[in-house]
């Protein structure tokens, strides 16, 4: 177990990802399966889960609360507020909500998924602080922020953890917010360390995505960044066959030991899936193949455009 930040939490070396267990955006999955996956985890000593409402509205954590009904004492439940939620008079709504599907009275790390264009961060903020003094959550954090929109929010309370995408693929942290954390002993637990599967060496060049698979339209997947994404992919093979190690856990090692993160957080549709990444615990990368990742990783990342978010193509200026 990793402590997060300077809080008494503390989480799994990986993180169980639920994200495609709400069935909205990664092409669907099935129930039976993705409760496989959990009771995977679980039976592997990696108790710590993280979900969201907006994981197919509320879905992932109603199955994440069955699957661990009776278990509760002994895992981490990591969820989130939603944009519709962040108003002052809405915030323990919101919470209230997220515990009746998971089954549980208190949650052990309780984030903000994105900034609001709309509520002012100070409402949010002093509400959680609020929820937090009263032991109903055990870590506040925000995901997707800036590091401008995190020192706003630091403003008005504790940011304890940040959720940001991270990967030999997706490295936009570097500039600014890795240092930011590193300096003030904020946790960090990235999402997608496996560039939304393209590091898991099972893609090449033309790849279809199954119907309802919203990959096809990010960043990643744009036919100027997949083909030079995938030449990373290969050098992910390389280093990972020294060590008789996939290529997705080879990807997920490199951002467990990247300075300052915490522990990533990986999805899973099934059981295969989630013992494949567990398989990226309990052992190590030599310094020389930490540097040939990082250079195959910036010879890409070095060049990608800043896009807004992995979801969006919007180029930021």
């Amino acid at each position: 177990m990793v402590r997060l930040g300077k809080t008494q939490v503390q989480v799994s070396e990986i993180i169980q990802g639920t994200w495609v267990m709400g069935k909205d955006y990664w092409g669907g999955a099935e129930d039976a399966e993705s409760m496989e996956a959990i009771r995977c985890a679980y039976e592997h000593g990696f108790r710590t889960f993280d979900t969201a409402y907006i994981y197919g509205k509320g879905h992932a954590e109603e199955l994440l609360g069955k699957a661990l009904e009776g278990k509760r004492g002994e895992c981490v439940l990591i969820t989130k507020l939603w944009k519709t939620d962040m108003a002052k008079e809405r915030v323990e709504i919101g919470l209230t909500d997220a515990m009746k599907r998971l089954k549980t009275d208190y949650i052990d790390v309780f984030f903000i998924h994105y900034p609001s264009e709309t509520v002012p961060i100070a409402e949010t903020m002093t509400e959680l602080m609020r929820l937090k003094e009263e032991g109903r959550i055990g870590a506040v954090g925000v995901s997707n922020f800036s590091l401008e929109q995190m020192k706003e929010a630091m403003r008005y309370g504790q940011i304890d953890v940040i959720q940001p995408c991270y990967s030999l693929l997706w490295r936009f942290i570097d500039r600014d917010i890795l240092p930011f954390c590193l300096e003030h002993e904020i946790a960090v637990v990235p999402y997608s360390p496996l560039g939304q599967g393209i590091l898991t060496g099972s893609m090449a060049k033309g790849h279809t995505f199954r119907e309802g698979d919203s990959r096809k339209n990010t960043p990643l997947f744009a036919p100027e960044n997949f083909e030079r994404a995938l030449q990373v992919t290969e050098k992910v093979k390389e280093v990972a066959a020294k060590y008789h190690k996939t290529p997705a856990q080879t990807a997920i090692r490199w951002v467990a030991q990247t300075p300052g993160m915490t522990a990533p957080i990986v999805g899973a549709r099934n059981r295969k899936q989630a013992e494949d990444n567990f398989g990226a615990a309990g052992w190590e990368l030599a310094e020389e193949d930490m540097r040939i990742l990082d250079e195959a990783s910036r010879r890409f990342t070095d060049t990608l455009p800043r896009y807004r978010t992995l979801f969006d193509k919007t180029i930021e200026e």
